[in-house]
């Protein structure tokens, strides 16, 4: 079943942002939770967090809606978040599964003390955290071989950080780039001879490819089709037949997940954010962000870094 937009899921939303809050103490930025029915991130409504989260479905069914779109979660299927995407839960039914938490110093954690290999050194799993934000979201279908390993790694993963053993923040981060890297192996726009290549990718992955390396310009369709070596005519249509959405949406998205992740992760002005969007205008950024999110860039900004008398929900 093909991914669609989220038939009760408003076209905007209000969500809640969550940090990266341990549930315990840890040498190494990364958390593993088993997806059980009566785990409480299964019962959050539709929310963003400022970390990495891998969902991965174990057995069952059910459906999960990242960034307003409908996928469907089956046994094998694996969702890499990145900081900034939106995505909910609440629809996993009989599904039943793992969920990694990892802040990116989780994955260089072993390498600042000699123990493992830097993360640039490991080429999958720095290629998978560099692609497109749009084919990151795609998720990931694991037949059952690769999903077994992926499984017991995560189990080990988890057993490592719940024991805190000597030399278990090297050991945690080791695991999280093989399994960052045996994701990567079952990517679909990931070529296991050559390596991701836009050029022999597939037809979704060729077009946010483009979007994501000229968003800030992208809204000029003839202009892309011309570098994609396709007619213009033909990428709406297919685009929106394959994805339940049209391509000047697509360039929204990225957009609002780059102004996302610009408010959470830097002091940018709002100006400098729609300048660097491709907005003329800071107050059609604004407009447009408002009209996404319920919240004006600067109410989301204070959202993201709430006061420290703010409670923080555990997840």
């Amino acid at each position: 079943m093909p991914s669609t937009r989220h038939p009760r899921a408003p076209a905007a939303v209000t969500f809640p942002i969550y940090p990266y809050a341990p549930q315990s103490v840890s040498a190494v930025a990364i958390e593993v939770h088993p997806l059980t029915a009566g785990h409480v991130m299964r019962a959050l409504p539709p929310h963003a967090h400022l970390f990495f989260e891998i969902v991965l479905v174990a057995a069952g069914s059910g459906h999960h809606v990242v960034d307003g779109l409908t996928h469907e979660a089956t046994q094998g299927t694996a969702f890499v978040l990145p900081p900034g995407a939106v995505h909910d839960m609440r629809g996993f039914g009989a599904a039943d599964g793992w969920a990694v938490l990892f802040q990116p110093d989780g994955l260089t954690q072993g390498a600042t003390q000699g123990l493992a290999p830097p993360l640039t050194a490991l080429d999958p799993a720095a290629a998978l955290l560099r692609q497109p934000i749009l084919q990151v979201l795609r998720p990931i279908r694991l037949a059952p071989e690769p999903l077994a390993d992926v499984l017991d790694l995560v189990k080990t993963l988890g057993a490592e950080l719940a024991a805190k053993q000597a030399g278990y923040a090297q050991a945690a981060a080791s695991l999280l780039q093989l399994l960052l890297i045996r994701l990567m192996r079952g990517a679909p726009w990931f070529d296991a001879a050559s390596g991701p290549a836009p050029a022999r990718t597939d037809f979704v992955t060729r077009v946010f490819t483009d979007i994501d390396r000229h968003f800030p310009t992208a809204g000029a369709l003839r202009q892309a089709a011309a570098r994609l070596g396709l007619h213009p005519a033909y990428i709406p249509p297919r685009l929106r037949r394959i994805t339940g959405r049209t391509y000047g949406h697509w360039v929204t998205e990225r957009r609002m997940i780059e102004a996302r992740r610009l408010l959470a992760m830097t002091d940018a002005g709002i100006a400098e954010i729609a300048t660097e969007l491709g907005y003329a205008e800071v107050e059609s950024f604004i407009r447009r962000f408002r009209a996404e999110h319920h919240h004006t860039p600067a109410a989301w900004r204070a959202r993201a870094h709430p006061g420290p008398a703010e409670e923080i929900p555990s997840i």
